[in-house]
């Protein structure tokens, strides 16, 4: 086990100290070093990082006792065929499954992920160089994010957006650039595909320093489908700039008609 002993720990740990005996508790060595010292501060890279909304969410929560629309709380069970297959693996007498597996993703997960997405995309995916399994999408963001961020790159970020990609974006070195979408009426109905980029704002976003521009479809918050001539605008400028486009496609299944999700990379 990897046991990290940090300032925090540290001091936590003291707290307990009246309520525990000697015979009962051994400080660490680094407790006495380095609890009195800056040398386990955030890293500058997080200075200045705001608290996360979804620890504000829960704090008021918690709090206030309201209901709580800020996360999803499913009140269903999973599939009986996903239960019933762990139960066997995890109960199981074969060792060959209690072994470290291919660090990219199992091969019969990314083989099948590969047949799945080049009908999707409409191309073949290597499923051995193109597929990478993580947990989840923050770790997909973050990868994706820290790979391809040098100090000084700007990333265009599309407002409102998903809380992480603005201290990932910084974390990488690089430069956050904002735009934007606004609703092309302010009377009435205003539906989720009333919001929409300015073309010329975007435009004039990008630039020699522009590496990646991240597209949320479909969005969150707002529950925007990007249409097909909006996708285009932003491939446009992506091809024009040499530009990467990272698009979270989280929600891709949950679009219902008359919207209909367009992947930006078919």
């Amino acid at each position: 086990m990897l046991q990290v002993v940090t300032s925090r720990s540290c001091r936590q740990l003291v707290k307990l100290l009246p309520s525990l005996t000697a015979q009962t508790l051994t400080v660490p060595k680094a407790c006495t070093s380095t609890m009195s010292g800056d040398k386990f501060n955030l890293p500058e890279r997080y200075v200045g990082s705001e608290k996360s909304v979804w620890v504000e969410y829960i704090q008021l929560a918690l709090e206030h006792s309201p209901l709580n629309l800020g996360q999803g709380f499913p009140d269903f069970a999973a599939p009986e065929y996903v239960t019933k297959g762990l139960a066997e693996v995890t109960t199981g007498d074969n060792v060959l499954l209690n072994q470290y597996t291919r660090g990219f993703g199992h091969p019969r997960l990314v083989n099948a992920l590969s047949r799945l997405y080049s009908k999707l995309i409409g191309r073949q995916i290597d499923p051995l160089s193109e597929v990478i399994v993580t947990s989840g999408a923050y770790q997909a963001l973050f990868n994706t994010i820290m790979g391809h961020t040098s100090p000084g790159d700007e990333v265009i970020i599309i407002e409102p957006f998903f809380d992480c990609y603005y201290p990932m974006v910084k974390a990488a070195g690089g430069v956050p650039r904002f735009i934007p979408l606004r609703p092309k009426k302010t009377s009435g109905s205003i539906s989720s595909g009333d919001w929409v980029l300015d073309k010329d704002e975007l435009t004039g976003l990008f630039n020699a320093k522009t590496k990646a521009i991240i597209l949320n479809t479909p969005h969150n918050p707002l529950g925007k489908v990007f249409t097909r001539q909006e996708l285009e605008v932003i491939a446009d400028l992506c091809k024009k700039w040499n530009v990467l486009c990272i698009a979270d496609e989280v929600y891709e299944w949950l679009v219902y008609k008359p919207y209909k999700h367009i992947r930006i990379g078919r």
